[in-house]
């Protein structure tokens, strides 16, 4: 049945969606950095204002991942990407970071479904997306 929805049976992601490595999604904090620096973070920030209700920031959609909720396997909204992922996920990690001597960072390593600190905090997972999976729904 999950078949004919485009469902992928064995982990309920849609058909060409994964959990993005570890790599990929250092890529996109790296990317991120180099487009609030090239447009003075405003230009990044109008970007993200259009995108962030996706599960995206500008790099995770110029790369083609997407944050998504790790019950309802769906891309978070506005609430959970600003509020729980930006605001109460920030506050964890500035404690934590330095707690552990950035150990945590590397968290994506060793877990199951690649997830940070803030991905923990705040229910959520970061997935490739090639095929815009989402687009449709």
């Amino acid at each position: 049945m999950s078949e004919s929805l485009g469902l992928d049976p064995v982990n309920g992601l849609p058909i060409g969606v994964k959990v993005a490595s570890p790599w990929l999604r250092l890529a996109g904090y790296l990317l991120d950095g180099i487009l609030v620096t090239a447009t003075f973070g405003i230009g990044w920030l109008i970007w993200a204002a259009f995108i962030v209700g996706e599960g995206q920031t500008p790099a995770k959609r110029l790369l083609r991942m997407r944050v998504i909720h790790k019950d309802s396997l769906r891309p978070v909204g506005w609430g959970r990407m600003l509020i729980m992922r930006g605001l109460v996920a920030g506050l964890v990690v500035v404690f934590a970071i330095p707690l552990t001597l950035g150990i945590i960072l590397l968290m994506p390593l060793w877990d199951g479904r690649k997830r940070n600190i803030w991905d923990k905090v705040s229910g959520t997972f970061v997935v490739t997306d090639p095929d815009n999976a989402w687009a449709m729904s």
